[in-house]
């Protein structure tokens, strides 16, 4: 694909500086909405969080609230930071059945792992079988996910660290393409990947090349997992090619400018949702201890009507959605 070479102009090609950091991002919920949400709640408590519907909060000053956030993910400054909702004001179980709802109002939750989980819960897991990134406690570099909107919740946090990190990558686009436009051709021409879960599967690295970067009708997009792209090279028995190393480290170092990123941490009952192929996100190490262990819930969201992006982007969703029905039909056979 050829690399797209002029400066992005959109509004979410902003940098940590020009919107001011987390409080750039964040929108306070107003008295209106919290009764709004407060009436969602007694109309679902007979029934378990993850069973409402989208129905389930069909209240005016909701409908309106995630009418715009999805224009503000999809169109404006790709990312929001929601706050209003604390420990205080709501019990973990409300905190859970207002951010469902806000997703189902938004789009269609997602599997996320082989546990079937819609919800996921982004906590230490010490003997995880498969070793996801968000149920470790390791620092994870700017990275994508795999569908169009992802979001985070906290309910409380670590002992220790967990900085949230959001940088644009569209941003970090603009930049290379200031400083070193030679990196973004291997960029876009992109390298296997070998998704964690796949690697017990008849297919552990694709047969196709996914792209960091994509330019389809003019709007750039992108979709990075470098750990993949490192585990497919093992598994393929060759090195990543060096022009390839080179934009990556170039990529990644760019991604975690302080001028670029915001880097924050999210309160209990703070609410992160963005779009997954304009931003990056990333996340310190962190330490529990008995009295503050770190949990946040996680949401992919499935959209439709959305941009353009290459399919070799999308695939990372699909592979997951095949990984997840073949062990179903195991299960069930």
């Amino acid at each position: 694909m050829t690399p797209y070479r002029h400066k992005i102009e959109t509004p979410a090609a902003w940098t940590g500086r020009e919107i001011g950091g987390k409080a750039g991002l964040t929108y306070r919920l107003t008295p209106a909405q919290l009764a709004a949400f407060g009436a969602a709640l007694d109309h679902t408590r007979h029934m378990r969080p993850q069973e409402a519907t989208r129905e389930d909060f069909d209240h005016p000053e909701i409908v309106a609230l995630t009418a715009w956030l999805e224009e503000t993910i999809r169109h404006g400054r790709g990312a929001v930071l929601l706050s209003g909702i604390t420990p205080g004001t709501h019990s973990q179980e409300d905190m859970e059945r207002i951010y469902w709802g806000i997703g189902c109002r938004l789009g269609v939750p997602v599997e996320q792992s082989s546990l079937g989980d819609r919800l996921g819960h982004v906590q230490h897991v010490k003997d995880d079988p498969v070793a996801r990134g968000y149920r470790s406690n390791e620092e994870l570099m700017p990275h994508t996910d795999s569908y169009r909107i992802v979001g985070l919740m906290c309910l409380q946090r670590g002992e220790s660290g967990g900085y949230s990190r959001i940088v644009s990558s569209l941003a970090v686009h603009n930049e290379i393409l200031a400083t070193r436009p030679d990196l973004l051709e291997p960029l876009y021409d992109g390298y296997y990947y070998a998704i964690a879960e796949a690697r017990f599967s008849a297919n552990p690295v694709t047969d196709f090349k996914i792209p960091v970067f994509c330019c389809i009708d003019g709007s750039v997009s992108c979709g990075i997992s470098r750990s993949f792209i490192d585990d497919a090279a093992k598994l393929r028995g060759e090195r990543v090619p060096a022009k390839l190393i080179e934009a990556l480290d170039y990529f990644d170092a760019t991604a975690e400018r302080d001028d670029l990123r915001a880097k924050f941490l999210l309160e209990p009952g703070e609410m992160l949702l963005w779009h997954n192929f304009q931003m990056l996100h990333a996340r310190d190490a962190y330490r529990d201890s008995p009295e503050h262990t770190r949990h946040l819930l996680r949401l992919w969201l499935r959209i439709e009507n959305d941009r353009p992006i290459a399919d070799a982007i999308l695939q990372r969703a699909a592979i997951y959605e095949r990984l997840y029905q073949e062990r179903r039909e195991r299960v069930l056979a």
